[in-house]
């Protein structure tokens, strides 16, 4: 029997989508791999572990270079370990 969905928003898979990622407090920089969208929130793999409730600025740059990146302000919810990286979910706002 199918699960209900209970999210607000519906997601949309974000395929061959890198994110570029900026923890505001540490000004440390990385890279991840985006998983899925929503109007209010990012969900990407990442080599590192961020903190949950740590603020970050991201830039969403996919393959169609006739699509200007997405940047926006990001909030983490979850970390979750997956095979020796982390999925991160999270709140995003526009900048």
């Amino acid at each position: 029997m199918p699960s209900k969905n209970h999210r607000r928003f519906t997601r949309l898979t974000l395929e061959d989508t890198s994110v570029g990622v900026v923890d505001i407090e540490s000004g440390v920089e990385f890279a991840g791999d985006g998983r899925n969208l929503s109007s209010e929130g990012l969900a990407f793999r990442s080599p590192l572990e961020p903190c949950v409730g740590a603020d970050m600025q991201v830039v969403l740059r996919g393959k169609d270079a006739r699509l200007a990146p997405l940047r926006a302000s990001f909030k983490v919810v979850r970390v979750t370990p997956v095979g020796g990286q982390w999925d991160v979910a999270g709140t995003i706002h526009p900048l």
